[in-house]
């Protein structure tokens, strides 16, 4: 009687030991996954610092959607330029591309900046086609009417990877390039909420 009595308080005891063992790996791994995160951002921060000044060589770009100017005229006339290289497949890009057309659709009318958006395929080699039926798909659900632009054989992208130093390319990236084509801040990966419009309002209110 008392062994089975016994058993059954020690049972709870025994359970109870186990789950604080449990909820204590918990608490380590998240306490290690913040760590990593925090880490991973200060990372990106002096990542981002790092690329500050290089150049840019000249960007290969042809229109894709609603674009009738040459994105080559669209730079070269700029004293600022936003190039955001996108997909319609990479769902950070889907999140932040709303900001884009905002973006767009502020600095329309402001020669001193261009915002080119670059729409980019999951497939190497893209196929154009492809690649403007899914982004006209995605932009009309959006709302989005304004120019678009894509990187055949992924000249500019291959370019941008080589400076910048990386071996493959990010998506969503953007660079804020000034009107030498040099990188004045950049992104890998998606941003926060008016970021990109601070970092452009932050170059304009510097006096020439």
């Amino acid at each position: 009687m008392s062994n089975q009595t016994d058993t059954n308080i020690s049972a709870p005891n025994t359970d109870t030991s186990a789950g604080s063992s449990s909820a204590y790996r918990y608490l380590l791994l998240a306490a290690l996954f913040m760590l990593v995160g925090i880490s991973f951002l200060i990372y990106l921060g002096r990542e981002r610092h790092s690329f500050a000044g290089k150049q840019i060589p000249e960007l290969d770009l042809k229109p894709l959607l609603n674009a009738p100017r040459a994105a080559s005229d669209v730079v070269a006339n700029s004293n600022y330029k936003l190039v955001h290289f996108w997909g319609t497949w990479c769902p950070p890009c889907v999140q932040e591309y709303p900001d884009i057309i905002k973006l767009q659709r502020k600095y329309a009318e402001d020669p001193r900046v261009a915002i080119v958006s670059i729409s980019c395929g999951s497939k190497n080699p893209e196929s154009l086609d492809e690649l403007e039926f899914d982004t006209k798909i995605f932009v009309q659900g959006v709302g989005g009417d304004l120019p678009i632009y894509c990187d055949p054989a992924m000249y500019s992208r291959i370019q941008i990877a080589n400076v910048i130093g990386r071996d493959g390319f990010a998506y969503p990236t953007t660079l804020l390039l000034d009107k030498q084509m040099k990188i004045v801040d950049a992104w890998i990966g998606s941003t926060g909420p008016d970021e990109l419009d601070q970092a452009i309002s932050k170059v304009l209110a510097k006096k020439p």
